[in-house]
């Protein structure tokens, strides 16, 4: 009887401790799949980040090469307005060059104009002091 229920009792042990290992190997299964679960999702969301920082990458590059040609066409850009001042500074010079060239041939032309005037009068004067200078032999 004794033996009875020690046998009972060991057998009962045995198919509980089977039972709890058959337990604990569909706890660790069901840990793996979790795991393995909750690593992919984590993954996915790594993975995007990755691909996002990638394309955030390209557009950086993308956004410093074309500033340093805007930096470069505005530089261009720059060098042509100092050229046009430069040319525009020259024309005004120019046109106060000739402003002052014409004043200068319009008072050369007035000097000369007043001497011509003045011989004429003088050569008048002088005829009509010859004129009456000169006796009369009629």
């Amino acid at each position: 009887m004794l033996s009875n229920i020690y046998r009972h009792h060991t057998e009962r042990v045995s198919t509980l401790k089977q039972r709890q290992e058959k337990k604990k190997k569909e706890l660790l299964a069901s840990i793996d799949q979790l795991t393995r679960h909750v690593l992919d999702r984590l993954n996915d969301e790594v993975s995007e980040c990755y691909k996002n920082e990638k394309r955030i990458d390209q557009a950086c590059k993308q956004l410093t090469v074309q500033s340093n040609l805007l930096s470069k066409q505005s530089q261009a850009w720059i060098n042509l307005i100092g050229q046009f001042t430069v040319a525009l500074k020259e024309l005004g010079d120019m046109k106060n060059y000739s402003r002052i060239i014409e004043r200068e041939c319009a008072t050369i032309t007035n000097t000369l104009a007043t001497v011509h005037q003045d011989m004429i009068v003088q050569q008048q004067q002088n005829r009509q002091v010859e004129t009456n200078a000169t006796p009369d032999n009629s």
